[in-house]
């Protein structure tokens, strides 16, 4: 079990890996996103040098037990593997998530300068970071020519101006009940 704590949430995955000494790149990624889509909390490749010095990575993914074998099925499909090293029960702490959608001046796409912002916060409801989703700042950032940094600065100002308005509205309600 994670460290226990009133500040955050404690669970356990599964840890799936192999090595691959003979996969390229490109087929990496797309087993990544393959893993992603069924079902995996996080997967990834590190490099490794293996028997021989010859080179290779280490491809890993943490899941739930749920999907555990959804997910063997996806390493043993599409790639070269033969065998697959599994860990259970791996402790792990973890922040609240939740998203929050922030209104970009850049309306001149399909998500109208709508962009998702991920807000990481301890239990007791104490931001810890914020961060706007890529994928909704490359859209804008591509249908407008306005770089993606500034897409995403834009964003993140207006996560701070809207979550800075929001808990002064709070601490007003609050007093006002006082009265």
């Amino acid at each position: 079990m994670a460290t226990s704590s009133s500040l955050w949430v404690s669970d356990s995955v599964t840890q799936l890996e192999c090595n691959l000494d003979d996969t390229t790149g490109e087929l990496f990624g797309h087993v990544i996103e393959l893993l992603m889509e069924v079902g995996a909390v996080d997967a990834w490749a590190s490099p490794i040098v293996m028997k021989k010095g010859r080179p290779a990575h280490t491809l890993h993914c943490l899941c739930m037990p749920d999907v555990e074998s959804k997910l063997l099925e996806v390493m043993f499909r599409h790639t070269t593997t033969l065998g697959i090293r599994i860990y259970r029960d791996i402790p792990r702490a973890k922040l609240c998530r939740s998203f929050q959608t922030v209104q970009t001046p850049y309306r001149d796409n399909s998500l109208d300068g709508k962009v998702q912002v991920k807000v990481s916060s301890f239990v007791t409801g104490e931001i810890i970071s914020a961060k706007p989703e890529f994928d909704d700042c490359r859209l804008i950032s591509k249908s407008s020519g306005i770089p993606i940094k500034m897409v995403s600065e834009t964003a993140l100002s207006d996560f701070r101006t809207t979550t800075r308005l929001r808990s002064d509205a709070d601490k007003n309600e609050l007093a006002d009940g006082d009265g």
